[in-house]
């Protein structure tokens, strides 16, 4: 079995690219919404992304050989259906929060599979750093979307 030093990083472009695509989301979103609460939220949730992928890019370069700034096609997916839906809602700042809340979970969801393979050490506690903060960001839109 392999030891941890000297083993490669997996799934972490994985994790950057969802990422990248949230950040461009809910900057998106963010010029969209009426309430300033919402707004000030998109901004802490962009802000924990770029934190939590510049955390990670060393480990994109180990995993790729470079850093990693594309975007996941299921996210952009989802930002163009939203753009869809919100042509014909009355609730525009409702309908961001309730699919931004699904980006959580996608983001979650990848920082989850990155942990159940085997990382070097030093990402590993990233990853649990980025895990912890990532929660935290699905916690605070969840109680958000609980307002609306």
């Amino acid at each position: 079995m392999n030891t941890h030093q000297g083993q490669e990083a997996n799934h972490i472009t994985d994790i950057i690219q969802v990422m990248n695509s949230g950040i461009d989301f809910y900057e998106k979103a963010q010029d969209k919404v009426d309430d300033p609460a919402v707004g000030a939220l998109f901004q802490r949730m962009i802000d924990a992304r770029k934190v939590s992928v510049e955390s990670l890019q060393p480990y994109a370069i180990n995993e790729k050989g470079e850093r990693e700034d594309g975007s996941s096609f299921a996210v952009e997916a989802r930002r163009a259906y939203t753009s869809l839906i919100t042509k014909f809602s009355s609730d525009n700042d409702q309908t961001y929060v309730k699919e931004l809340e699904e980006v959580e979970d996608k983001t979650l969801e990848e920082i989850k599979a990155a942990m159940k393979k085997p990382q070097p050490h030093d990402c590993e506690a990233a990853l649990s750093k980025v895990l912890l903060t990532m929660q935290s960001c699905h916690t605070e839109m969840s109680r958000m979307q609980q307002k609306h």
